[in-house]
């Protein structure tokens, strides 16, 4: 049975197919008229970009919408000028192959830089968005007209050094954030990853191909020229595809987010990312049941930070709260991925050291010896009390053991300090 999918993708591929075949013997017979109609294509496409993009950003709820609008917008007003100013327009008489190579480079930097705005700082603010593309563009065009921008083709001689080495850059940005991309578990980044993949893929091969040419009428030309447009495709129909026939599942996708940012809140604790004490009791059910299946012995550890209330009252509670973030990490680092550790109310953590533990004794002094590689002005240390359980009606009483061993400790100290 023929998969419809692949069906699909051979009807959307045919035409395309067929056009990019027509504009190859176009080039071979007026390569002028192939690049006008090439860069319009890219052109209409990156357009395309911004009005759907500008015109389907309530609907879609999407951020990064009105970003990528934005940035196309100013792509395609670089890849307009460097259509019209192309050898052999004339719309510049005294300009040579040189200007359109230049503006050439400025329009893929420009996307590169939206590329890495959009993924690597991915909550800037719009304004700011534009701004940097405002100037950028603006900056990059008046040092063309002004002859101040670094030549890219000389003729005779072909690409500069200058422009082969941006291409090479650009490669290494772009797979960069290919990486970058790969990484992100945003919902308004997720639903496109394979788009942006996919686009940046092109991009790359396009600007392999221009490192390649000595001849501005030459095929690896007109294969860059080919591989930019594609990759402005890719975009297009990802925005349509996921932004808009597909709303469900970027909302779904949202859901999901809002639900792991809700899950997050109420299983963890948000100081010292440990379990909260309300999800600490549930995990525990779960534990307390396989050790009296499995007849194990657990241990129960209470944890109390020395002196609390004097570093808060003397250093302030931001000190305060990363002390207990540090012996946090100290005791997360010291116990193994099958046991329990919770911030249980205050400066006090608990731990459940699941069956066949190598002790509480062995996990404390672990503790007590990564606290001593403290960065803080003032000594750091532990009072703690510990008992051994094998079933839920023992915990409890091992609970009050470990509870009264620790007060032991910490009086004893008391004690030592007065």
């Amino acid at each position: 049975m023929e998969n419809p999918k692949s069906k699909k993708v051979l009807l959307y591929s045919l035409p395309l197919m067929i056009a990019l075949t027509l504009l190859f013997f176009l080039s071979k017979h007026n390569y002028l008229l192939y690049h006008t109609i090439i860069e319009f294509f890219a052109i209409f496409t990156g357009l395309s970009i911004m009005l759907i993009a500008f015109t389907t950003k309530e609907l879609a709820e999407n951020p990064i919408f009105t970003k990528l609008g934005i940035l196309y917008l100013f792509v395609s007003i670089v890849d307009f000028l460097h259509t019209i100013s192309y050898k052999g327009i004339k719309i510049f008489p005294n300009w040579s192959a040189n200007q359109p190579t230049q503006f050439w480079i400025i329009g893929r930097s420009l996307e590169t830089l939206g590329f890495i705005l959009l993924f690597f700082s991915p909550n800037m603010k719009k304004r700011y968005f534009s701004l940097i593309l405002v100037v950028t563009t603006i900056l990059s065009i008046t040092c063309v007209f002004f002859g101040a921008f670094p030549d890219c083709f000389v003729e005779t001689k072909g690409l500069t050094p200058f422009k082969v080495i941006t291409e090479y850059i650009l490669v290494i940005l772009l797979a960069v954030t290919i990486f970058k991309v790969l990484k992100i578990k945003d919902s308004s980044v997720k639903i496109f990853q394979k788009t942006f993949v996919l686009s940046i893929l092109l991009t790359i091969a396009g600007e392999l191909s221009f490192t390649l040419y000595s001849d501005v009428y030459g095929f690896f030309n007109f294969l860059g020229h080919i591989f930019r447009f594609l990759s402005y495709l890719a975009i297009l129909i990802g925005l349509v595809i996921e932004g808009l026939k597909n709303p469900v599942n970027a909302i779904i996708s949202q859901l999901e987010d809002e639900r792991r940012h809700l899950r997050q809140l109420a299983y963890y604790d948000q100081l010292t990312g440990l379990y909260s004490r309300n999800f600490f009791e549930e995990v525990l059910k779960k534990q307390l049941a396989i050790t009296e299946r499995e007849e194990l012995f657990s241990e129960i550890i209470i944890i109390d930070i020395d002196n609390f209330k004097q570093i808060n009252d003397r250093y302030g509670h931001l000190v305060g709260d990363e002390v207990l973030k540090f012996v946090a990490e100290c005791i997360n680092q010291s116990i193994r991925s099958s046991d329990i550790a919770a911030r249980y109310g205050g400066d006090e953590f608990v731990i459940v050291l699941s069956g066949k533990s190598e002790g509480a004794m062995n996990v404390l002094e672990r503790i007590r010896s990564k606290l001593k590689q403290h960065r803080f002005d003032f000594p750091v240390d532990i009072s703690y009390g510990f008992a051994r359980f094998s079933s839920t009606n023992e915990y409890r009483t091992a609970f009050e053991k470990a509870d009264e061993l620790l007060y032991k400790m910490k009086n004893s100290k008391k004690q030592i300090y007065q």
